[in-house]
Parts: structure tokens; sequence; C-alpha cells
């Protein structure tokens, strides 16, 4: 195995509980959050409903990239920024330093995007990519798109994404019912994350423990949770000034898996998606396992042993 890039270590204070959750194995929360590394170097395209590049928390670190509509507004609404300060937010996202590539696939005059947006982002995703290929990516997909089959062409193209060495992170959807019905997260090597929270029992010691969050998709084809219920992320009002709200979804717990792989990929620049989705796998079940109909997941870490895992 090629050996681990250097990366610094952080611990400080913070008022995310999401980002304090995902770096200890074990509750009750500190607040801190503990982690190597930074993102810098990595590159995540966030397919979205446009993203506001000025946000204090992504300032400098945002590209304007492909518009599927662009006769139309850039920004639909605050989900894309959400996302992104997720990944990336500097005070609020998983890996401050990562550089966020915005991919608007969302009409706005409608609300929703398209097979074929998202299949043409994509495509210039590719292009785009190969013309830094000194830089790992990662692909962010906080969406949906169908609930009774799989997609052929969102199947294509993850397999294509995959191949050009870039991981795809896919929202399980905000439903309750077996992802495995919700494309594109039954789309073959995608990441497909459920969204988790920290509930304090009404009965017995009192005890945290991890749950699904109520709403979120569940069963086998789910990988991983990340918190997803009332988390502090990025946001703007109606005249796209930059503020903060509490946000819920799996579109959110997605964003921070994807911010889990850039720190992942500026310590590891050679992983293959493949390694990439172990490294994920491994290090979530060492933690706990959040919900008995997904078997296969268990809660993201980041934590400080995170890199020393990566070695064996």
């Amino acid at each position: 195995m090629r050996a681990i890039v250097p990366t610094a270590y952080t611990e400080a204070s913070t008022v995310s509980f999401a980002l304090d959750r995902i770096d200890q194995r074990t509750l009750p929360l500190d607040r801190t959050y503990k982690h190597f590394g930074s993102g810098r170097g990595v590159t995540v395209y966030v397919f979205d409903g446009g993203v506001l590049e000025t946000h204090p928390e992504l300032q400098g670190r945002v590209r304007r990239g492909y518009d599927a509509f662009p006769n139309e507004e850039h920004l639909c609404n605050a989900h894309g920024t959400a996302v992104a300060g997720a990944v990336a937010g500097q005070t609020l996202g998983v890996a401050p330093e990562a550089d966020i590539v915005d991919v608007k696939m969302v009409e706005c005059r409608k609300m929703r995007g398209t097979i074929d947006a998202i299949v043409r982002g994509a495509m210039w995703v590719l292009a785009d990519h190969a013309q830094h290929p000194e830089r790992r990516a990662v692909a962010n997909w906080s969406f949906i798109a169908d609930t009774s089959t799989s997609i052929p062409a969102l199947d294509s193209t993850v397999k294509q994404l995959l191949a050009a060495g870039i991981p795809v992170i896919v929202s399980a959807g905000n439903l309750e019912m077996d992802a495995c019905h919700i494309s594109p997260g039954n789309s073959p090597g995608a990441i497909v994350v459920g969204a988790s929270r920290v509930r304090r029992p009404v009965l017995g010691d009192g005890t945290m423990v991890d749950e699904r969050a109520p709403g979120t998709a569940f069963g086998t084809c789910i990988d991983v949770f990340a918190p997803g219920d009332s988390v502090l992320l990025p946001s703007m009002d109606g005249q796209q000034r930059a503020s903060e709200q509490l946000w819920t979804g799996t579109s959110m717990a997605a964003g921070y898996v994807s911010g889990a792989v850039a720190l992942y990929l500026e310590a590891h620049p050679f992983a293959s998606t493949d390694a990439i989705f172990q490294h994920i796998q491994t290090t979530s079940s060492r933690v706990t396992r959040v919900d008995a109909r997904s078997p296969r997941a268990g809660m993201l870490y980041v934590g400080p042993a995170t890199m020393l895992l990566a070695q064996r």
C-alpha cells in the first residue's frame, strides 16, 4: 500500500453536534471536532440547485461549473449551499479546505432536476476533472430520481464517474421505505447515505443512543449513516443574504460523507474508489450500528484513529 500523505491534526470546539458526533466512537458528545486533514487539494462536485459562493462558510472555495438551465437564475434555493456547507464549511463542514464546484442540475422554475441534466452535468464533470488530473475529486448527489426502479442512464453515469476515479456519494432519500427501491441509491458502486440522529430515551437510564432519523430510507442498500436531523448548516434568506439554519434530511448526511471522503483522499491521493468505499464502511462499522433494518451501515467516523486504520 502506498504511504499516507502527512496531514495536520485538528482539535477545536464546535457548535455543530454533527461534527461532534462523527469524530468519536461513543456517546455522549464532547463539544469538539477532532480529525486529521482538511480536504485541501480535493474537489467536490455538488450536484444541486446552486451554491451561494459568497457565503462566509464557503467564500473563496466555490467555482461555478456546469449549469443545465443557464437561462434562469442560478440559485434555486439554499439547499445546495447547505449541502456544500456540510462538505466543506469553514466551521460547519467536515473538510474545511476542500474546494466546491457547483453543478446546477435543478430547474428553478419547476424546482426539480431532470435525468438529462444530471447526465449532462456528469459528462461535464468528467471533462473538467480530466483537465485537473493532479487533484482527486468526489461527486455529491443529494437527490432522488425515482422510487420504483433503477434508472439505466444514472447507473451508467455512476459507472463512468467511478471509472474516472471519482467516488459518488448519494443521499438515500427522505422516505420511509427500502432504499434499494430508490434511484440513484440503487446504482451499483455509489456510497449510499442514510440520516441519523442522537436521542436520549424517555425511559431507562437516560443514555444517549444513535438511531435512524425518522423518515429516512433504510435497508441493505444503505452503506453508512451520518447526522441528518436538525443539523446546523449554511443557508440564505429571500434576498440571497448568507445565514445559518437547522436542516434535516439525507441530503445533509450525504454532504458529511463527501467531506469525510475528501479528508481520506487528501491523505490517500492514490486510493481507488473501491478502497474509499471499504474505508468508509470499515471505519463506520467500528463505531455503532444505527438501524436493525440496515445491517451493513454504521455511523460515519472521521476521528483520530481513522488514518491508522487505513494503513492496515
